[in-house]
């Protein structure tokens, strides 16, 4: 089989302080895997490593297969959006399909980032927003196989990020394999099936969201209850209780061992909510230092 992204043993150190250490992942072609960590945690300098924009200290990386990458088949949208002074976007975005031998059409890149009311426009002119869209359309442009995404929403209003994950989630049908970070983790859930976690300069967690549930058991447990404090307190799998007036807020680790003893408390209890951590509190666990 041949993977997408083939990562053996990588690290990298600046200054002789670590930044990533004995990274190893494999991406098969297709897949749609975020990268998270804190700020700082090495994820650009992850990818830049992935795309040889950065000599590695050790580890070997293939990108399909091969120890150069083939810029015909990558796109990557940085942090920072690349600003051209006195140069509209429709020549911007025509320069970038000029490098490649089998460009995207110009009208389905336009469709695409939805840059069509942005083409006479002069791209150091643009909004942090209509700038990433514009970049979107760049990073695009040579059809590419694989897709690095770093922070692409920063700046757009929540329409456009609901409308920029909606296309990506296109792309499952095509194959095209997406590695992404951003700073809106509810927005990965939409279309992640994998996550790498990074901390503390080594990649701790590798799987999907089920798996990372798994992992960590805990949930919520919220309810009114006129009852004292005392009756929860020794619960079965209870590992924190919060009440403001009246209102209970429970951390379970264990739903199994929690409930038979919680039964007999029903009929004194309202407004009873029971949910399992969203992936931003997921990453905490991880991301402990």
């Amino acid at each position: 089989m041949t993977y997408a992204i083939e990562v053996h043993n990588l690290s990298k150190a600046f200054n002789e302080q670590a930044v990533l250490s004995n990274i190893n992942f494999k991406i098969k072609e297709g897949e749609i895997v975020a990268l998270l960590g804190k700020n700082g945690a090495g994820k650009t300098t992850l990818i830049r490593l992935l795309n040889d924009l950065l000599s590695k200290d050790t580890g070997t990386v293939k990108i399909f297969g091969q120890s150069k990458p083939n810029r015909n088949l990558i796109g990557v949208m940085p942090q920072k959006s690349i600003i051209l002074d006195r140069v509209k976007v429709k020549e911007a975005v025509n320069l970038a399909r000029s490098f490649y031998k089998s460009p995207m059409p110009f009208d389905k890149l336009v469709e695409l980032a939805n840059i069509g009311a942005l083409l006479d426009k002069y791209t150091d002119k643009l909004s942090g927003g209509q700038l990433k869209r514009v970049s979107f359309a760049i990073v695009m442009a040579g059809n590419p196989k694989l897709v690095f995404l770093d922070e692409p929403t920063a700046g757009m209003d929540v329409e456009a990020r609901n409308e920029f994950w909606q296309k990506i989630n296109g792309f499952k049908k095509l194959g095209t394999t997406f590695l992404i970070t951003s700073h809106y983790p509810e927005e990965l859930e939409k279309v992640a099936g994998r996550y790498l976690i990074i901390n503390n300069h080594r990649l701790v967690f590798d799987g999907s969201l089920e798996q990372m549930k798994k992992q960590n058991q805990t949930v919520k447990v919220s309810f009114v209850s006129q009852l004292e404090k005392v009756s929860f307190v020794n619960l079965p799998a209870v590992v924190d209780i919060n009440e403001n007036n009246n209102h209970y807020v429970l951390k379970v680790n264990g739903l199994n061992a929690f409930l038979p003893s919680f039964i007999k408390y029903l009929n004194q209890v309202e407004n009873l909510e029971i949910s399992q951590s969203n992936l931003e509190n997921l990453m905490k666990k991880w991301m402990e230092d």
